[in-house]
This record gives C-alpha cells, structure tokens and sequence, in this order.
C-alpha cells in the first residue's frame, strides 16, 4: 500500500477515534443518567442507540488498526511490547 493510502487511512482512524471519544462520553452521561435514577424510557432508549453506534465504531476502528498493522487493542510501551496486567502481592488480583 502506497504511502497516501496509509495517510488516508490514519486520517480515517484519528476521525473514528475522535468520533468514538465523544459517543463513549454521552453514552457515560446517559449511564450516570440511568444509574442515579433520572433516566426515563428516552434514556435508555437512547443509551442503547449510543450503545449500538459505539460498539460499530470500535468494530471499524479495530479494522483499520488491523489495515494498518495496528495493535487493536491493549497498551503498548513506546517500544512496542504489549503491557501485561500483573497480580502484585497484596493486590485484589491476586485473590
């Protein structure tokens, strides 16, 4: 793949994920909404739809990370090695 089609497709990812930030902050307030007993039938209604819209744009997004030769999901140390969750002594892990 050329290097303006990796370019069109990393604009393409930073848009979904700008995109992804914002309906996961509705979708929060919608849950704060929900969980404090304010939520009406609208609310969860709409916090399904917000639901369904964010599990897609994960699913395009985990797509054009694959395209790109992208970790999907998980962090990442600045070399490249995948962050493993440890149980540390003492840790509610470890239980």
């Amino acid at each position: 793949m050329n290097e303006a089609a990796l370019d069109a497709l990393r604009e393409e990812l930073a848009a979904l994920e700008a995109e992804e930030r914002q309906v996961s902050a509705e979708r929060r307030r919608l849950h704060d909404q929900i969980d404090r007993g304010f939520g009406q039938e609208a609310t969860r209604v709409r916090e399904r739809e917000v639901s369904d819209l964010r599990r897609e744009l994960h699913r395009r997004i985990d797509t054009l990370r694959e395209r790109l030769g992208t970790p999907a999901g998980g962090q990442r140390t600045p070399s490249g090695l995948k962050r493993e969750r440890v149980a540390w002594p003492g840790s509610i892990r470890e239980l």
